[in-house]
C-alpha cells in the first residue's frame, strides 16, 4: 500500500524514493496438475505433475540517475508477461520379497521468465529487461534396511542456465551436486547405535573461482540408552574435518547473494533424553 502513496522520500541526500498513485496491485494465473499411481506388491508407485503460472501485472522497481547530481530517483513500475513452467517425475520402488532394499528418484524441471528493470553502467533510466532461466534437477538414493543395521547412498545433480538481453549480460551455466553415504547400527546386547554419515558439496560453473568449491561434510554420533529406554545419552559431531563454510552463496542470473551464518560450522555435542509418560486416571 506504501507503494501506492503519493509521497516523496529524500531524507537521504543521494538517494530518493517515490510513490505510486497508479501503480496497480498483483495480478496472477496458475494452473497444477499431479497423478499418482501404486504398482506392483511391494508397495511401489510413482508420480508426475506439472505446473504453470502467469504473472500478469507484477510491481518492479524502476531507477534513475541525474549525472550532474548524483541522485539516484527509486520509484515502483507495473510490468506484465513474467511466468515460468514446472515439470515433476517421481518414482519409488521396493526390492525382492522381503523389502530390504528400496530405491527412489526425484526429477523436475523448470523454466522461468521473469521480467525486471534494470539499469546499465552508462545509463540514466531503467527499462523493462528478461531473464530466462532452466534448471533441471536430479536426486536418487537406494538404501538397505535391515532390522538394526541401515545403509543408504545418496546423490543429487542441478543444472542452472541463464541468459537474458541486456548487452552485458554473461551467460550463466552453474552445476551443483553433492553425493554421500551414511550407516546406521546397532550393537544387539548393548543396545549402542552408532551412526555416521559423509557428503562431498561441489558446486561448478560460477564466475568466481571462490563459489567453485568441494566440501567434503563428515558427521558422526553415538547413543546409549538407560533406564529400560527411558533416558538416552547422545554424543554427535558435525562436520569432524572442519570443511564447512558459515558463508553460502547463491547465484543467478540477475545477481550475486553472499549470506553469512552466525553459526558454529563444526561442534560436538551431548544431548540428554528423557521419556516420561503418565496415564490419566479411570473415572
Amino acid at each position: 500500500m506504501l507503494n501506492q502513496i503519493g509521497y516523496r522520500d529524500d531524507s537521504q541526500p543521494l538517494v530518493v524514493k517515490e510513490g505510486n498513485p497508479g501503480l496497480k496491485g498483483t495480478a496472477t494465473t496458475s494452473a497444477n496438475a499431479d497423478y499418482t499411481q501404486k504398482y506392483g506388491k511391494h508397495v511401489s508407485q510413482w508420480h508426475v505433475g506439472a505446473a504453470f503460472s502467469y504473472r500478469h501485472r507484477d510491481v518492479a522497481q524502476s531507477a534513475g540517475y541525474n549525472p550532474v547530481t548524483g541522485v539516484y530517483t527509486y520509484k515502483p513500475m507495473n510490468v506484465s508477461g513474467a511466468y515460468s513452467a514446472t515439470a515433476r517425475f517421481d518414482i519409488s520402488a521396493n526390492i525382492g520379497e522381503k523389502r530390504y532394499w528400496t530405491w527412489q528418484m526425484n526429477a523436475d524441471a523448470n523454466y522461468d521468465h521473469s521480467v525486471d528493470h534494470a539499469m546499465l553502467a552508462g545509463e540514466t533510466e531503467s527499462h523493462v529487461n528478461t531473464v530466462n532461466t532452466t534448471v533441471l534437477h536430479d536426486g536418487a538414493y537406494i538404501q538397505y534396511n535391515k532390522d538394526v543395521f541401515n545403509v543408504r547412498a545418496t546423490g543429487d545433480i542441478r543444472w542452472r542456465h541463464s541468459e537474458g538481453r541486456m548487452r552485458d549480460f554473461e551467460t550463466l551455466d552453474a552445476l551443483d551436486f553433492n553425493y554421500g553415504l551414511s550407516a546406521r547400527y546397532t550393537l544387539p546386547r548393548i543396545k549402542t547405535t552408532l551412526s555416521a554419515d559423509a557428503t562431498m558439496y561441489s558446486r561448478r560453473g560460477y564466475g568466481s573461482s571462490e563459489l567453485n568449491t568441494d566440501d567434503f561434510v563428515l558427521n558422526a554420533s553415538l547413543s546409549q540408552p538407560f533406564c529400560k529406554g527411558k533416558l538416552i545419552a547422545r554424543i554427535e559431531a558435525f562436520d569432524l574435518l572442519h570443511q564447512v563454510s558459515s558463508t553460502q552463496y547463491s547465484v543467478n542470473a540477475q545477481g550475486r547473494t553472499e549470506t553469512w551464518y552466525r553459526s558454529l560450522p563444526h561442534y560436538v555435542m551431548l544431548h540428554l533424553v528423557y521419556h516420561w509418560n503418565r496415564n490419566p486416571k479411570k473415572l
